[in-house]
């Protein structure tokens, strides 16, 4: 091979060419994300620009980390010359400005991706994270499957790339961007196997050395694997494709996802809403994004009721079937509430919301509700689980609902009536058979023999929320999980979850005792801002049941403790009365004061640059904290290592001594290349091992001749036979054999070895050692 030819293929052009392409093909899906595509033409220079220095560095022979390294500077200077030029000095030098532009644009790019559906407007901002991040994931798949001559490990940056696309599409991608992504990376993996595979048979081939020619065979097994890999390929998207998929584990889905959120030039957006009934992703959620803001002007707080379930199957609740032959005419109006007598003292108590972000067919509102006023969005009813199905998107709307009377007392009564089985369908009173046992054991001894629905549901109720020992925890224990054979008999035993899991042992434990029941979804009151309205963010979701108590009709209680779960209402309050005194409740509290109309208030002072780094300071510091230990251990452990390696060199006294020092040194520097330590045998044996273990060029090769040929005579011959001349030649042959395995290895086995070498680790356990035998 000329030496221009060997330079060019030293280069890698066509494989720096292929991890480009692969790069390009992850940003394809970002093409149904965003509305204008202004950032393609930056994004392939960027990613062009970063291929080609990587191919002229690599050319000229330039050291694995200098290239990706002088990758890295080329791209951010790219990119600053494209998106911050006007703030940098002589364009050239980065200044304050160029932080407070590049903060605002990530500021503006955050604020359009997390408020904008797909597609969102591609913004100056948007333009610049997007093609950041398709810069630095070009530096990171040309260093790591190019220069590092690592092409399987690329497929790391190019998942995470993909990913960002993939979990924020809202519906399922098409299979081809899957398909293109994966099968560049697969070409990238069969470049370089057949680059490496057809260098075996040259007349100084590097890849492997014995007893077993490589050229026979390796071929064979090349195209087996290239067979797996197509047959994986095509099983992962035809398997994908006819599987079921389960649905989400959440129900409030902030992340500007659907179709109808914000456009432009409007004030909100919808948030998604899955009637998966359990909220616990909701609950872990940190976003303090409104998903409602309203204001109530008379009555107590109540939960915000969304739907309801009755089905619970397999361990976890079933979403409801709503058949719309089920469901009230258009806009008909409300149906009193079932089950209510009219000697119960009520009031009507209304409730405004002034921005909505739920999506369609769900709202939110306390219940029972009477009256809707939606501003022109069409509804229908649900009488089966009292659930309003929305038709439309609906940014704010007012509801009428009742409260009882202020001060007053339940009559006399309520709760004596038993239900009558018939006439409820069967899954308002069906039980979990597995857990069927324990919660019947459990109820009986609560319950005890009290007759009375409300009374009953009450013990229930205590027991759950205060009298059982049970705590609030988002952790599940192990027997508590949805996917175990007994979720809620697991939960009654480790008695540790969250609300999920207490409604749903309370509306089994209240079926037992023949009270129909059912598990309600929606959200806690939330929280009251300083204009004097309340607003509901993701977190605030929440689970309770309700129970059809004979007088009262569906009646809610609250049995999860704990700061993240709702009062109980005033009806559901423990009692204690007399033997001879009909049961009654304690009185309903007090009405709460309207909320006042809001006033206007001083705008925030806009924060400044060093505002946000002030606030940043604790976190730099522990970061920097962190990285000085880190900057101290990478400086420790290879002087610890050297010192190790070199431990027989320096204590050696005399020619053979010094062989010995050399040979260990040999060995301590290999192991930390990744080459394994031969056992203790004659030295031709360790000869044959490391021919074996090791890549050599022939120079490596006759230098590990000499060395064991030293070794052997040091071992053999008189020590008069052996000279300092010797072992410094010795000496000189074990860095060639060190630097040939070194030059053959790959990046990251190299930078391992110098930044945490094997020895280093070695040489800080036996200074430990030894200093706890002091």
């Amino acid at each position: 091979m000329r030496p221009d030819q060997e330079r060019f293929a030293r280069g890698l052009w066509l494989e720096g060419l292929v991890a480009a392409l692969a790069t390009l093909s992850v940003a394809w899906p970002l093409t149904n994300l965003l509305r204008e595509d202004t950032w393609v033409v930056p994004a392939v220079l960027m990613v062009a620009l970063v291929a080609l220095s990587g191919a002229v560095l690599r050319t000229l022979d330039v050291p694995p980390t200098a290239v990706a390294l002088g990758q890295l500077f080329l791209g951010l200077a790219a990119l600053a010359g494209t998106y911050l030029r006007e703030t940098l000095w002589r364009g050239v030098v980065p200044t304050r400005d160029t932080l407070e532009l590049m903060g605002s644009l990530l500021a503006q790019a955050g604020s359009v991706l997390q408020t904008y559906a797909a597609p969102a407007p591609t913004t100056q901002g948007v333009s610049f994270l997007v093609v950041a991040v398709l810069t630095l994931t070009a530096v990171s798949v040309d260093s790591m499957g190019v220069t590092g001559r690592a092409p399987a490990s690329a497929g790391i940056p190019l998942a995470a790339g993909f990913l960002v696309s993939v979990s924020n599409t809202g519906s399922a991608m098409a299979p081809w961007y899957f398909v293109v992504v994966a099968a560049m990376w697969l070409l990238m993996i069969v470049q370089q196997g057949r680059r490496m595979t057809t260098a075996w048979p040259s007349a100084n081939r590097q890849e492997s050395r014995g007893g077993s020619d490589v050229s026979q065979g390796p071929r064979t097994h090349r195209g087996l694997a290239q067979v797996a890999g197509v047959l994986a390929l095509v099983a992962s998207v035809l398997g994908a494709a006819a599987l079921p998929h389960l649905p989400p584990t959440f129900f409030g889905d902030g992340l500007a996802r659907n179709q109808d959120a914000r456009t432009p030039g409007s004030d909100a957006g919808d948030v998604a809403f899955t009637e998966t009934m359990d909220p616990a992703q909701d609950l872990r959620n940190q976003s303090r994004a409104p998903v409602l803001s309203y204001r109530v002007r008379s009555g107590a707080l109540q939960p915000l009721r969304v739907t309801a379930t009755q089905r619970f199957e397999d361990g976890r609740w079933e979403a409801p079937e709503r058949r719309s032959g089920d469901l009230l005419p258009d806009d008909a109006p409300l149906p009193d509430p079932p089950g209510l007598r009219e000697d119960v003292p009520v009031t009507s108590a209304e409730f405004e919301v002034l921005g909505n972000e739920l999506e369609p067919p769900h709202l939110a509102t306390p219940t029972p509700v009477t009256e809707l006023r939606l501003g022109g969005t069409g509804y229908r009813f649900d009488p089966g689980d009292s659930t309003v199905v929305l038709e439309g998107a609906v940014e704010s709307y007012q509801a009428d609902y009742l409260n009882l009377a202020s001060g007053g007392e339940l009559p006399a009564g309520i709760g004596d009536a038993a239900a009558d089985a018939g006439a409820f369908e069967e899954d308002l009173l069906a039980l979990d058979p597995v857990s069927q046992d324990a919660v019947a054991s459990l109820t009986d001894e609560v319950v005890g023999d009290e007759q009375n629905a409300l009374l009953a549901a009450v013990l229930i109720q205590d027991h759950l929320r205060t009298d059982g020992g049970y705590s609030y925890s988002l952790e599940l224990e192990p027997a508590a999980e949805a996917g175990t054979d007994d979720p809620i008999g697991g939960f009654l035993e480790t008695q540790q979850g969250y609300c999920v899991q207490f409604a749903t042992a309370m509306v089994m434990m209240a079926r037992h005792e023949g009270i129909p029941a059912r598990m309600a979804v929606g959200f806690l009151p939330g929280t009251t801002q300083p204009d004097g309205t309340r607003q509901v963010v993701a977190s605030d979701a929440h689970t309770w049941p309700e129970l059809w108590i004979d007088g009262l009709g569906w009646t809610r209680f609250e049995p999860t403790p704990g700061l993240r779960a709702g009062s109980p209402p005033s009806y559901a309050l423990s009692t204690e009365p007399a033997d001879d005194v009909t049961p009654s409740t304690a009185p309903v509290p007090e009405e709460i004061t309207p909320t006042p109309e809001p006033a206007p208030e001083p705008a925030p002072a806009d924060r400044s640059w060093t505002d946000d780094v002030r606030d940043l300071l604790p976190a730099l510091g522990r970061a920097l904290l962190a990285l000085l230990a880190l900057a101290v251990l990478l400086t420790l452990l290879p002087l610890l290592g050297r010192r190790h390696r070199e431990a027989g060199v320096r204590s050696a006294d005399g020619p053979r001594a010094r062989i010995e020092g050399q040979w260990l040194l040999l060995t301590r520097s290999l192991e930390d290349l990744g080459v394994t330590a031969p056992p203790p045998r004659s030295p031709r044996l360790m000869h044959r091992h490391y021919l074996a273990g090791s890549t050599l060029g022939t120079p490596g090769e006759e230098a590990l001749e000499r060395v064991t040929a030293t070794l052997e005579r040091s071992r053999y011959a008189a020590p008069s036979d052996l000279s300092e001349a010797e072992a410094d030649r010795m000496g000189e042959d074990v860095r060639t054999v060190v630097d040939a395995v070194r030059h053959t290895c790959p990046w990251n086995v190299r930078a391992n070895a110098a930044l945490i070498p094997r020895s280093g680790l070695e040489g800080l356990r036996e200074g430990a050692r030894n200093l706890f035998r002091r």
